[in-house]
């Protein structure tokens, strides 16, 4: 029997990613052949020195081989089989999916699917991602928050008005809120087991799903399931001490990039002619920390707009010296190495999540014709205490 054809729809989420794509084709255009762009930049003879740009694309994308082993030192703790090839994978799969969702928020998710596909239990691997991500913020709000009190007039610098203030409050705001959030749903079972009955409230009130009952008891034993691996994860200090000293030097690797795009451009030389300060490697750490957590608060893929507006707020000091201006290829080129590059390498990884919608239909389609099987079988007070069980 063939399948009929599904009737193309325009969702919501189509025409976000439209925007997204056109509005990043904009900037590229924009950062390319406006005045002091790209272009210019490279019909200028002498101007620009590309070993340097292959360092810093090649130092930030290390941090997804970090990323790797981070999460092979977690998922060897129960499976001591796994591979440093999957956990590669799952790297990959992760950085895609966060690059082309907003907020970052798809990549977890998926790497969780594929783990389920690698035969890592949920509940331990949700576990194992949470940490890691976790450790992740905590590690990089340091940074921010070191890099506040040992530059602060770069941190100044960012407020320059209503507008500007708000933005660079909110980020810092919004990056140390995501890291309680989740520190409370990882370690206060009270709260999360109201978390849970909201939920089953509104599964049960709104009936946007088929058997709540079923699915809610399904969470539930993930939850319990999440966090007895936490225990597990944070008993064991060792894959701590590690994991945060390898995330350290993760983060450092996103953090430098732009230092070494900054010496491509040959910037430290004319800031040396000009009588200006030359910027060092931990400035510039220190100040794209800043970009980081300004950024994140934008709501699109890859924070388009709210990445370039904090590069810009933030690091036009460094590339603007005199009549001397280099801030849009910077900004090009610094999204070159931390996004655009890593979303291309990354996307091939996606086809490893292939075929989760169809699976996920089967397996509703199995789930009905178990509840079928069970009304004709039993009663219907019985087929729930079994659902329940």
């Amino acid at each position: 029997m063939t399948k009929p054809k599904r009737k193309f729809k325009i969702s919501a989420n189509m025409i976000l990613n439209i925007f997204v794509g056109a509005f990043t084709l904009y900037l590229i255009y924009y950062f390319c052949t406006s005045e002091d762009g790209l272009i210019d930049l490279f019909s200028t003879p002498n101007s620009f020195i590309p070993l340097w740009l292959v360092i810093a694309v090649v130092v930030y994308d290390f941090n997804i081989i970090i990323d790797s082993v981070v999460t092979l030192l977690f998922i060897r703790t129960q499976f001591p089989n796994f591979k440093f090839i999957d956990a590669m994978k799952a790297a990959f799969v992760g950085v895609f999916f966060s690059a082309v969702t907003p907020s970052s928020t798809g990549g977890q998710p998926m790497q969780l699917y594929l783990f389920s596909k690698m035969n890592v239990s949920v509940g331990f691997s949700s576990a194992c991602m949470t940490q890691k991500f976790l450790i992740y913020q905590i590690i990089t709000a340091a940074y921010s928050v070191f890099s506040i009190i040992l530059r602060p007039s770069y941190f100044e610098s960012a407020f320059t008005n209503f507008w500007s203030t708000a933005f660079v409050i909110m980020g810092l705001v919004f990056q140390l809120s995501v890291m309680a959030g989740f520190v409370v749903l990882s370690f206060c079972r009270k709260i999360t087991s109201k978390i849970l009955q909201f939920v089953d409230w509104i599964m049960h009130k709104i009936k946007f799903i088929k058997n709540p009952d079923k699915k809610i008891a399904s969470i539930r034993r993930e939850v319990e399931g999440f966090h007895k691996y936490n225990h597990i994860i944070m008993s064991n200090k060792k894959l701590l001490i590690a994991s945060y000293t390898l995330i350290f030097f993760q983060v450092l690797c996103v953090m430098s990039a732009t230092y070494f795009i900054y010496i491509s451009f040959g910037m430290p030389e004319i800031a040396v002619a000009n009588g200006q300060p030359v910027g060092s490697f931990f400035d510039f750490v220190c100040i794209q920390s800043f970009v980081v957590f300004t950024s994140n608060l934008v709501p699109l893929p890859g924070a388009s707009g709210g990445a370039e507006l904090a590069f810009t707020m933030y690091f036009s000091q460094f590339f603007i010296i005199g009549a001397v201006n280099k801030i849009k290829p910077a900004v090009l080129l610094w999204r070159f190495a931390a996004y655009y590059g890593p979303l291309i390498i990354s996307a091939p990884f996606s086809y490893l999540t292939k075929g989760k919608k169809d699976e996920d239909e089967m397996q509703d389609t199995t789930d009905e014709e178990e509840q079928l099987k069970c009304d004709d079988e039993n009663s219907m007070k019985s087929s729930i205490e079994n659902i329940t069980k």
